[in-house]
């Protein structure tokens, strides 16, 4: 019989990451579809994410990736389903929030980085407080980016207003 310790399991997480990351940066282009799908997964984690930054998940924040996800790209509920499981996948592997970030940056213009942030807002919003740990993810991803304070505000206003008011 085998025992594997944590360190182990770990260190196998991160040779996967690593074998990954070098399988993505040296194959052929996957072309648009590949490319959307990465971004949909980079989205996704974001917003699960912010639905754990305040160490508490409820029913309503899982609810509103769903529909955030519908809104941002057109997914049906079961494609969102299978979308934030594949996120859940990836952020198990993941060491931090760059690679998605990054996607992010690369991928959406300066209007889906926005309609990604009222989307984030929504999350934070959906279970009636904001925490102030959501409220510093946000904060962070705002900045990681590159949104300007005065459309992360306006994404927040939009939030709040589609939350019906809700305090934070």
């Amino acid at each position: 019989m085998v025992y594997r310790t944590a360190a182990h399991k770990t260190g196998q997480a991160e040779m996967i990451r690593a074998i990954r990351q070098f399988l993505d940066e040296n194959r052929p282009a996957g072309g648009p579809r590949r490319e959307q799908d990465d971004l949909q997964v980079a989205a996704a984690a974001l917003l699960i994410e912010v639905m754990a930054a305040d160490y508490h998940e409820e029913p309503s924040e899982r609810e509103a990736i769903g529909c955030s996800l519908a809104r941002l790209f057109g997914l049906s509920a079961q494609d969102g389903t299978r979308l934030v499981a594949r996120a859940q996948e990836e952020l198990r592997c993941a060491t931090d929030d760059y690679e998605f970030v990054s996607s992010i940056n690369r991928g959406f213009s300066a209007e889906q980085k926005e309609e990604l942030m009222e989307a984030l807002w929504r999350v934070a919003y959906a279970d009636g407080n904001i925490d102030m740990y959501e409220r510093h993810y946000l904060s962070k991803l705002a900045e990681l980016l590159y949104i300007p304070q005065s459309v992360f505000v306006a994404a927040k206003l939009r939030a709040c207003a589609a939350g019906e008011g809700l305090s934070g």
